[in-house]
């Protein structure tokens, strides 16, 4: 079934990507783990609770900086700091591209990060589809993307969305805006609504 190809692919990016671009997971249960996503410049946390057990949390701006063959004059070598790759017969395919920041950022900059990311990922699914082979390597996902700022001023726990009300955060520039909350779950990520 589903099942057996999904871990396929997750196992995949396990193969294909070095340790240091892959972050932990802690089990939570039977089929749930949660992870911790520390951004190293500012060294600030932010807790998933919730992901699907088979799921990989990718480090995407731990690879050598593009800047050695693109200018750079669009924003083309931003990336942002996490993706989420998750399949679950229940939970669905899921592909998240996370930005976490201490302070704020303009619009645009993060707009840029959460683009790379996906271009990251897009890379990874060509590599994937040419040397291990699958045809339906990360097919079928659905993208999400979401900015967390200011998580070293929590003062009490609020998410506001960054986008008009309705408005699906699955394009870079339509990201979720979640402002300092430490602990998220991982449904409250890939759902419009409700939000805390």
């Amino acid at each position: 079934g589903g099942r057996v190809k999904f871990v396929n692919d997750i196992q995949i990016l396990r193969e294909m990507l070095i340790d240091r671009l892959q972050v932990g997971l802690q089990r939570q249960g039977q089929d749930r783990s949660s992870v911790e996503l520390t951004d190293l410049t500012s060294g600030t946390i932010v807790k998933i609770k919730g992901l699907p057990s088979d799921s990989i949390v990718i480090r995407a701006d731990a690879f050598k900086d593009p800047l050695t063959i693109f200018n750079g004059t669009k924003g083309e070598c931003a990336r942002a700091d996490f993706v989420i790759v998750s399949n679950d017969e229940h939970e669905g395919k899921w592909i998240i591209c996370i930005e976490t920041k201490g302070g704020n950022k303009t619009r645009p900059k993060i707009t840029a990060q959460l683009k790379g990311a996906k271009c990251f990922i897009s890379y990874c699914r060509c590599i994937g589809k040419s040397f291990w082979e699958p045809e339906e390597f990360l097919d079928g996902y659905e993208y999400r993307f979401v900015s967390i700022v200011r998580l070293n001023k929590i003062k009490k726990q609020q998410t506001q969305p960054f986008h008009s009300i309705g408005r699906l955060h699955n394009r870079p520039d339509l990201f979720l805006k979640i402002f300092q909350t430490p602990i998220l779950h991982f449904r409250k990520l890939i759902n419009l609504m409700p939000l805390m």
